[in-house]
């Protein structure tokens, strides 16, 4: 997530002339200097007391004149750290507002979390118009922003693009024909990311080998776990580095995802010239308009997927046309927009200091 996410920010700050330094809670990006478990997860719990207790003694040595925390969950000890040793401008950067996906005690906590993750900071950023809507439900008292049209960092648009591609040799690679329908599901294997449900289109609507789907992150034994069996005109590639290319020898994103922030698997796919079939909710609704640039399922029902998908196959002159406006709307995201608007919010923040 850091180094996807939190890098570009860095170097861009950076090229700026801040002194910036990023500190990660489970995995180090190439830009991190310093690793503390101050995750609010199963596995750090035990150890939270010493992480808070780090943090701290790090705030007192740095002496920052901002502190920028990201995430819902890992951002409730080093935004409390801050407020404790009185740094003055204190930045909450949501990248999604998680609670939106659960029920129960789960969905309860999650909103504790935001609130208090908006309480302790002095500015509220996050990455789409409708996670200002759902933090806004949080409480009335909360006032998000975004960073110009939103998202975490923006988009590289020239590593997303389907003419860079133009002579790869993945189809042949992984045996699918130029008449293959190939279908992409771009995430984690979990219920919350919809994996199940994509997996139960194919199993139950696209039976047909012409229409193949493609799991980039997803193995045969995630598939197992929901399924008797793989299907035969399911790909599983496991975890793959190479989304791009991927997307680029695709015909279709499907995304029936239960909530997202921003999704950047939808904006990955609108600038690589691959039509969005996704579920009709926050932080998709903000970037696909129905009929537009992509497509909208109301009620996330796997038979309106399957419908689309035929559709796009047989409506050359519509497609041509989504797929055009998709690409305006990923080129609104670009990463060499986003960041200069980034910096001048950086420059107000710390001019008021």
């Amino acid at each position: 997530m850091a180094a996807l996410f939190i890098d570009p920010l860095i170097e861009g700050e950076r090229s700026h002339g801040y002194t910036s330094e990023l500190i990660t809670s489970t995995r180090k990006s190439k830009l991190s200097e310093v690793e503390i478990a101050y995750d609010l997860s199963i596995r750090n719990l035990f150890f939270l007391p010493f992480a808070f207790f780090q943090i701290c003694m790090l705030i007192k040595a740095r002496k920052p004149d901002v502190l920028i925390s990201h995430n819902t969950k890992s951002s409730p000890l080093p935004l409390l750290a801050a407020w404790l040793m009185r740094v003055k401008v204190r930045v909450y950067f949501n990248h999604g507002v998680p609670y939106v996906g659960y029920a129960g005690v789960m969905r309860w906590i999650l909103r504790f979390f935001e609130r208090l993750n908006c309480f302790l900071a002095t500015r509220i950023l996050t990455v789409s118009s409708d996670m200002v809507k759902l933090l806004k439900h949080v409480s009335d008292q909360i006032q998000p922003a975004t960073i110009l049209n939103g998202s975490a960092c923006g988009l590289d648009i020239d590593t997303y693009n389907r003419e860079r591609y133009k002579d790869s040799i993945w189809r042949t690679e992984n045996r699918i024909s130029e008449d293959d329908v190939v279908v992409a599901f771009v995430g984690r294997p979990e219920r919350r990311k919809g994996f199940e449900r994509a997996l139960h289109v194919w199993a139950n609507y696209l039976k047909d080998p012409k229409y193949k789907l493609v799991l980039c992150g997803a193995t045969p034994a995630d598939v197992s776990r929901f399924l008797p069996r793989v299907p035969d005109n399911v790909i599983c590639l496991g975890f793959v580095s190479n989304i791009p290319e991927i997307l680029s020898n695709s015909d279709i994103l499907i995304m029936p995802s239960l909530h997202e922030g921003l999704s950047y698997a939808v904006l990955e796919a609108m600038a690589c010239g691959c039509v969005v079939i996704a579920n009709d909710i926050e932080g998709i609704r903000s970037l696909v308009l129905d009929g537009q640039n992509g497509y909208l399922v109301k009620n996330n029902a796997l038979s309106t997927y399957a419908d689309l998908i035929q559709v796009v196959t047989t409506e050359e002159y519509n497609v041509s046309n989504i797929k055009r406006q998709a690409t305006i709307t990923a080129e609104m995201f670009s990463r060499k927009l986003f960041i200069p608007a980034y910096l001048s919010f950086l420059n107000d923040i710390a001019r008021k200091a």
